[in-house]
């Protein structure tokens, strides 16, 4: 009787211990689990950190990168007084920062085009101001390669970081069905694309396309005052 009674306290003894051992085991393993856990939202959230700074980062230096280049024909350039009375002087002035005039006489988009890494990406600006149409009107460069023109400078702009902004062509008498159709496509074409878009007759033309008193010596080309109403209005816009 006394043997029997041993051995069922011994068989009791082994369960207990086993008891105790798996339990001891769940405890370890959910320990372990609950580290695993912390230890992997951990790193997620290290991550997510990483790349918040590398955004905004980006997002500084592209907001402290000021510089403008001024890229366009005659009326860039401040024809006939010449750049120093040019609208792209007077938008530095109101700006308070470096704005580039990179404005030639006789130009067409696909000039400018040919000239956009020397003239524009060499430069390393934040944005460049296209004011092309003039020069394709007079020349009667089709509408069709005036449009392939543009689209390729505004694609080398984005590949070079750089913010596109357009300019409508001025009115101009013996190309007006031209410039009008170049207007209205890229007014279209900006707004499909979500472009900041620079109407610079709006601050010294009527509705008729005539210069206001004053705003021009030949109804052709702005005046000296011409150009400083422009470039004040450029500023208004782009601050």
């Amino acid at each position: 009787m006394r043997t029997y009674r041993l051995e069922i306290r011994l068989i009791q003894l082994t369960v207990l211990l086993s008891v105790f051992v798996v339990a001891a085991g769940f405890l370890g393993a959910w320990g372990n689990s609950k580290g695993s856990v912390a230890s992997s939202a951990s790193s997620s959230n290290k991550t997510s950190e990483t790349r918040s700074v590398q955004n905004t980062n980006t997002n500084t230096n592209a907001n402290a990168n000021a510089k403008i280049v001024a890229l366009g024909d005659s009326f860039t350039y401040g024809y006939p007084a010449g750049p120093d009375h040019s609208w792209v002087g007077v938008l530095g002035e109101n700006l308070n920062t470096t704005v580039l005039n990179k404005g030639k006489v006789f130009q067409t988009s696909k000039d400018m085009l040919s000239r956009f890494d020397a003239d524009v990406v060499s430069e390393k600006p934040g944005r460049v101001i296209i004011f092309a149409g003039n020069g394709d009107a007079l020349r009667n460069i089709s509408l069709k390669e005036f449009q392939s023109n543009v689209q390729a400078i505004v694609d080398k702009s984005r590949s070079n970081h750089i913010t596109p902004l357009l300019a409508l062509p001025m009115p101009y008498p013996g190309a007006q069905e031209a410039i009008t159709d170049m207007r209205n496509w890229i007014e279209e074409y900006a707004q499909t694309e979500r472009f900041l878009v620079l109407d610079f007759a709006s601050a010294v033309m009527d509705s008729n396309g005539k210069y206001l008193k004053g705003y021009s010596d030949n109804n052709k080309y702005p005046s000296i005052k011409g150009y400083q109403a422009m470039g004040e209005y450029a500023a208004r816009v782009l601050k």
